[in-house]
């Protein structure tokens, strides 16, 4: 959180108020006022007890959760990942790659309350672990590679041979769309990446495209989403159809999407990280015993 601070105006011929030091003195033991020092602790120690509530708010909304409703006909069912299940029977521990979900997109969260335990990846190992628990789970996370999608499959080979990852979890088309990246450019991304991860000895689950609460922005994602869909299809790759239950979740009230108070949608995007994690974890877990 960030804290306000008293911005000092310093000039010639303006009076000093009482434990006013100018900036451009060299403090010290014997030119600090005795009662500048107990205000700037009590600044300081209201500064950090303000971080610290916030981070425990988020913690403690984030454990007091109730699971979200996923229907059956937007749930990830009977999906088959050759290359995690061997891992997990030989080794018994599964490495999942995913990309991005460490802060909501849009929102500015200071480090004391960015919490791993927040997070998406954070919340999918959280979810695995607990479906899988003689199962050593690891999540690992990385930025998306590049601007675009474009930029995303030449990096796979290289991101899952350092991470060991016989998961990946990939969204494409959130940044195609701020960009107007073309649509074909978009599609031959998607199945690049499709056959990187396969020859980079990986499964790989596609996430949808997301659902906000406007038409005009819909409208520019469908085209993107339309692709992503059939190249799933094509390529048999399973694919958790976010924008079916982030719809389904706005009208139910899991959700409130169109919020607009910036630490409500810190909530909302924290949920959000919860309720995606859970419908992937069940899958996953299924697949692999």
């Amino acid at each position: 959180m960030q804290v306000d601070q008293e911005r000092v105006i310093s000039g010639r011929g303006l009076p000093l108020a009482r434990g006013y030091v100018p900036c451009r003195a060299r403090l010290s033991p014997r030119s600090v006022n005795r009662a500048t020092m107990p205000r700037l602790t009590l600044r300081f120690l209201g500064s950090v007890f303000l971080s610290l509530l916030v981070a425990a708010t988020l913690i403690r909304h984030a454990r007091a959760e109730t699971p979200c409703q996923i229907p059956d006909n937007l749930a990830l069912r009977d999906i088959s990942l050759p290359a995690a299940k061997q891992e997990v029977a030989a080794d018994r521990r599964l490495i999942v790659l995913t990309f991005g979900g460490s802060q909501p997109d849009g929102v500015h969260v200071d480090a004391a309350s960015a919490s791993r335990d927040t997070t998406y990846p954070g919340r999918l190992e959280a979810a695995l672990s607990a479906a899988l628990p003689e199962v050593q789970v690891t999540v690992a996370n990385e930025p998306p590679p590049g601007k675009v999608s474009a930029d995303v499959p030449a990096q796979l080979p290289s991101l899952i041979a350092r991470t060991g990852a016989k998961v990946v979890i990939w969204g494409p088309g959130g940044r195609d769309v701020a960009a107007h990246a073309g649509l074909e450019a978009f599609r031959n991304a998607v199945n690049q990446g499709i056959d990187a991860v396969r020859h980079g000895g990986a499964d790989l689950i596609l996430l949808d495209t997301t659902f906000v609460p406007s038409p005009a922005r819909m409208a520019s994602i469908e085209g993107y989403r339309e692709r992503l869909l059939a190249a799933a299809e094509a390529n048999h790759v399973p694919l958790l159809r976010r924008d079916g239950l982030m719809r389904r979740w706005s009208e139910d009230g899991t959700l409130n999407l169109a919020a607009q108070d910036p630490a409500e949608r810190v909530i909302v995007a924290h949920r959000l990280f919860s309720c995606v994690a859970q419908g992937l974890a069940a899958a996953i877990a299924s697949a692999v015993r």
